[in-house]
């Protein structure tokens, strides 16, 4: 069992937080890609679900790009930075579900983002005839130390809300999880992973206010997004589950949404890294794990369950079934050879609810009985992004 953290200085913390206003534009090559994107859980009668919500600005490097088959012009490497000011083409994202339904794309539009270091902002607007405007905006907090204030608008959504940590843990604290430099690419991440949210929201179902758990990224990739399966999940006392598998396998060669007829052939891939972490809701610790699988289950529905199992060489181990009740796809092409050829990169993510928790944790044992219903979403990612 470990911590992961040790007592930091609000001006360490700072530090860390002045990243996710700059993309390392020094590091970037043909490959690369930035992404700033929330993921909001609202509390409700079940805790932190089932209601789910993300919105996501990216950008990728490339004459032109694709964002969900809207075609995006792409950053150019060549785009003059001054002042600590970077513009750059982008494209803003987002869904929004519940158990019963999924309102996908309720966002989805592309515009020039403004990236201000100094200003610690990022802004995407795209203004139309009539003069309203579409696209998203993200700003450090003016009162508080440490947060962020989002606004996003879309054609079938408009969002406006406050996130902050309480800045005691690597969980609710901005945290550098990688930092990868090298001649051949690299990756930067950074994470806020549980932090408070309250705002206000106009959704296809109504509009209503909202407050629960938010995590936070801002991620730049300088290399081709690889396929990958990632989960966060939160339980109703706060604690949180996360786990990560990239990969390679066929699925590096999959356009669309679908799978093979084979369960065998979908499970064949080789794990690049594995990595996940139980952090208790109040505080007492946090535990890290080495071994990960992640497999989809498929019993002739739209859309696959998957058996998911963590595990230490100590004997801590957590595992259970993520039963889906949504999902919401994005997708990233890129035209190459003067549009002759294309990538394509799929960025599934599934709603789900744990079913069967077993396990134990720092020699506690755990079950649906002691934690309650966890709620999470589980991305399986496929094809490859050059």
């Amino acid at each position: 069992m470990t911590d992961g953290f040790a007592d930091r200085t609000l001006a360490e913390h700072q530090r860390v937080f002045d990243k996710i206003w700059w993309q390392n534009p020094e590091r970037q090559n043909s490959t690369s890609s930035s992404w700033w994107f929330f993921l909001l859980f609202p509390e409700g009668e079940d805790g932190y679900g089932p209601r789910q919500l993300m919105f996501s600005l990216a950008a990728c490097v490339g004459d032109q790009c694709r964002v969900n088959g809207q075609q995006a012009a792409g950053m150019d490497l060549d785009r003059p930075i001054s002042d600590g000011v970077d513009r750059f083409n982008a494209a803003t994202v987002g869904w929004a579900g519940d158990r019963d339904q999924v309102h996908d794309h309720v966002v989805n539009q592309p515009a020039e983002a403004v990236l201000s270091r100094d200003d610690r902002r990022i802004e995407a607007w795209a203004e139309r005839e009539d003069g309203t405007k579409r696209g998203s905006e993200i700003a450090a907090l003016s009162d508080r130390d440490l947060g962020l204030e989002a606004h996003i608008v879309g054609d079938d959504a408009e969002a406006t809300f406050e996130t902050w940590g309480d800045l005691d843990s690597q969980m609710t604290a901005p945290h550098q999880g990688l930092d990868i430099d090298t001649p051949l690419g690299g990756v930067q991440v950074v994470a806020w992973r549980q932090m408070n949210f309250e705002g206000e929201f106009d959704l296809p179902d109504g509009t209503e206010s909202l407050s629960g758990s938010c995590y936070f990224q801002r991620v730049c990739f300088d290399m081709p997004l690889f396929p990958w399966k990632w989960i966060w999940a939160i339980f109703p006392d706060g604690t949180s589950f996360s786990a990560m598998i990239p990969f390679v396998g066929p699925q590096l060669f999959r356009r669309g949404y679908k799978f093979f007829s084979s369960n065998t052939l979908e499970r064949l891939t080789i794990p690049l890294r594995q990595s996940g972490f139980w952090h208790w809701g109040s505080g007492e610790g946090h535990v890290e794990f080495d071994r990960v699988t992640i497999e989809p289950i498929f019993d002739g529905s739209e859309h696959p369950d998957f058996d998911v199992r963590v595990e230490t060489d100590d004997g801590d181990y957590v595992s259970f079934v993520a039963r889906t009740y949504g999902h919401a796809r994005n997708w990233l092409e890129r035209e190459k050879l003067g549009g002759r050829v294309d990538s394509h990169w799929s960025y599934n993510e599934y709603m789900f609810r744990m079913a069967g928790l077993t396990g134990q944790v720092d020699g506690k044992r755990i079950d649906d009985t002691s934690m309650g219903t966890g709620f999470g979403t589980l991305e399986y990612s496929t094809g490859l992004g050059l």
